[in-house]
């Protein structure tokens, strides 16, 4: 009896010692995702503020750059007001604003910190970055990191003024001319101290913040600021054994999107959390959060006291046969604990089955509604043939009624063969356009690139638009100033057709949703790339199809239209590795599209 109940005692003991190291193994998955979770959310969290915070430093030059006092170039006490006002709501971050004219002379700096006037003015701002970008693309500058003549990395973030109301040889046209920059100065320790500020004292984690072009701009080690993360100091403080693992999460992380992902090393595990930080849509910066597991190494410190426990109980149990009981009991309490897990498991595998429950409704919808989008097509696609075919066939006809027996020979107007040719290539760009949806789907877009001038495709362009306006849109009604302005010199490795269609399709888009005003093409090169405008007067882009704007059968249902012209753009120029994107004018009517592609 008493071997039984020792065998009992003894399989029991063994049975708890693996259901612990079972239990102790999922503990420790959970306190490592609980570390991971909180990493994710506290990055999220801080890129949030930091995001509010140099918005708010946005919102200031914004005021700057519009203020009557500074755009008219009217110095004075208004004018230093409205600087140390700036500069006082954003002091947690911003060392200095100041204002520079046109040709980089320092006019105004804030007044706060009464040393900056003495520091600034022995800069020659004309040969910076912060002054030559905003004054060559007329549009905000964030700089990477740079230092400062007192040996403090800064960051800068200027705006150019520009003055659009200058009139154009004595007509009541306008132009713009910039008047100068106003230029806000953020110390990378300031960034540091206020990113430190907002993490709780009981939150371990180190902080780190790199510039989209993978430059450190605040770093616990100060000496590794202002470095690439590939530079040979970095490189050398990372130990070999996770050095690519490291360097392809950095890598990752410079790709504008967030995540989090952990790193081993003798035993140590740290989550990496990042997170993009991202101004009027561009990406500036990506925030890191470094999590070590130290919850999760304590909890490994239980498990293995709870094992060396368990098999103390087997050898005591071996000796001991009057603590059965005592074991028993402790069996059933285990067994409550493990029935509550379970509970819980099934309670979190429920829940886990409610959403994706919710998720395939979700993909359902989303199947109806491209079933939908499919269906309006078919409509769009018969209403838009049917467009065209309807003038050519009652041309046809009615020359086809004056033939008779005695007249082989019909006069025909230049109206009817120019309704008839118009309708005819209408007919042919909805064929082209079917046919290039079709090659887009089957991944059969073929590029055919070459070395060509941007300037002659924009010119012809244009000019093939204005001989339309001046055959059939002019007869509408119409009033339009169709222009382009490009460099002569701005040559592009593409495919021309298709560069030339893009351009084409945009502008055409432009023209029908402008019945008075311009059109203007610009082209330039930025960072690399070149960067194709089209800007209009028009009506501008629709608020509920501008989420959609690019996507299949997308278009507006007073214009008309296929929907299918900047879908094929879209594709067209991301098969050339570049972008597309459309914004509403600011402060004016119409919207502006923009292309970039890789010179």
């Amino acid at each position: 009896m008493l071997f039984t109940v020792l065998g009992i005692g003894i399989l029991l003991s063994a049975i708890s010692y693996q259901y612990s190291s079972y239990t102790a193994g999922e503990i420790s998955k959970m306190a490592s995702e609980d570390v991971r979770d909180n990493a994710r959310i506290k990055v999220y969290d801080l890129s949030q503020i930091l995001v509010h915070s140099i918005d708010s430093i946005d919102k200031n030059l914004k005021s700057l750059q519009n203020s009557p006092a500074i755009v008219n170039n009217k110095g004075g006490e208004t004018t230093q007001a409205l600087i140390d006002a700036a500069q006082y709501s954003t002091k947690d971050l911003s060392d200095a604003y100041f204002w520079l004219d046109s040709t980089g002379k320092l006019l105004k700096v804030s007044s706060i910190n009464g040393s900056l006037y003495k520091r600034y003015t022995t800069v020659d701002h004309s040969k910076k970055e912060y002054f030559l970008m905003p004054l060559k693309t007329h549009t905000a500058y964030y700089s990477s990191t740079i230092e400062s003549s007192n040996k403090i990395p800064q960051l800068y973030i200027s705006f150019p003024v520009i003055d659009n109301s200058l009139p154009v040889n004595n007509t009541s046209e306008t132009k713009n001319e910039i008047r100068g920059i106003i230029v806000a100065v953020v110390r990378v320790d300031n960034i540091g101290k206020f990113l430190q500020r907002e993490l709780t004292s009981n939150y371990i984690s180190n902080l780190g913040l790199m510039d989209r072009d993978g430059v450190f701009l605040f770093a616990r080690n100060e000496s590794l600021i202002g470095k690439n993360y590939l530079s040979a100091e970095f490189q050398s403080t990372i130990p070999i054994s996770i050095k690519e693992s490291y360097n392809d999460i950095l890598k990752k992380s410079l790709e504008n999107k967030a995540g989090a992902e952990d790193i081993s090393f003798h035993g140590n595990t740290t989550t990496i959390a990042y997170q993009p930080i991202v101004i009027n849509g561009k990406l500036l910066w990506t925030l890191y959060i470094g999590s070590p597991h130290r919850l999760a190494t304590n909890v490994g410190l239980l498990i293995d006291q709870q094992k060396n426990f368990s098999t103390l109980m087997v050898i005591i149990i071996g000796a001991v046969a009057f603590v059965v009981a005592f074991l028993i009991l402790s069996w059933n309490k285990r067994l409550e604990t493990a029935v509550s897990t379970r509970t819980k498991e099934l309670k979190k595998a429920n829940d886990s089955l409610t959403e994706s429950n919710k998720l395939l409704a979700g993909a359902n919808d989303q199947l109806k509604v491209h079933d939908r989008m499919q269906k309006e097509f078919i409509n769009i696609a018969a209403h838009e043939l049917r467009t065209p075919i309807m003038p050519i066939l009652g041309d046809a006809e009615f020359l086809e009624h004056h033939f008779n027996d005695q007249a082989n020979i019909v006069q025909v107007e230049k109206e009817q063969i120019s309704s008839i040719i118009r309708n005819a290539k209408r007919l042919d760009r909805l064929a082209q356009d079917i046919l290039d949806v079709t090659k887009i789907e089957s991944k059969t877009l073929n590029l055919n690139k070459e070395i060509f001038s941007l300037s002659s495709v924009l010119t012809e362009v244009v000019q093939d638009a204005v001989d339309v306006m001046t055959d059939y849109e002019v007869k509408k009604g119409k009033n339009l100033r169709i222009s382009s302005k490009c460099d002569d010199h701005i040559s592009v490795y593409a495919d021309k057709s298709r560069i030339t269609q893009v351009v084409a399709n945009l502008l055409n888009n432009a023209i029908k949703f402008t019945e008075d005003g311009y059109v203007v093409i610009d082209a330039f090169k930025h960072e690399g790339m070149i960067i194709v405008s089209v800007k209009d007067s028009g009506s501008g882009i629709d608020r509920e199809i501008l989420p959609r704007l690019f996507s299949k059968f997308t278009t507006s249902s007073d214009a008309g239209g296929t929907g299918l012209g900047l879908f094929i753009s879209k594709s067209i120029i991301e098969a050339h590795q570049g972008t597309i994107w459309a914004i509403k004018n600011i402060n004016e009517k119409g919207s502006t599209f923009f292309f970039s592609i890789p010179i």
